[in-house]
């Protein structure tokens, strides 16, 4: 059971996902059932944000330290005095990850190295 609705696009646009995600190979590896739970469950997935914001470095033009200390400098001009963490991934050593914040901060904070 999910807490939050169904996504509400527009028709055109849940009709062309549709056709993208009910498309032959889809259909073929499966079944037609199969096929519309899945994209029903993809609806119901993309209506609330994720818990975090990946990005991944490009360490062949910049190191890791470079780009959490630019996206720190980012996050402080949009958000003033309040402190968002990066975070580097704990198995994935080219990706930052920029938890979301609120009530649950602590929950995920034991998880990632915070720098």
């Amino acid at each position: 059971m999910y807490v939050f609705p169904k996504i509400s696009l527009r028709p055109e646009v849940e009709n062309y996902l549709k056709e993208s995600f009910l498309n032959e190979e889809a259909v073929s590896a499966s079944s037609r059932q199969e096929a519309e739970r899945k994209f029903e469950t993809l609806l119901l997935r993309l209506s609330h944000p994720p818990s975090m914001t990946t990005v991944r470095v490009n360490t062949h033009l910049g190191s890791v330290q470079h780009v959490r200390g630019l996206l720190l400098e980012e996050l402080q001009k949009q958000f003033g005095e309040s402190s968002i963490p990066v975070v580097q991934h704990p198995a994935l050593p080219d990706v930052l990850l920029i938890p979301m914040t609120g009530p649950s901060y602590e929950s995920w904070r034991c998880y990632f190295r915070v720098f």
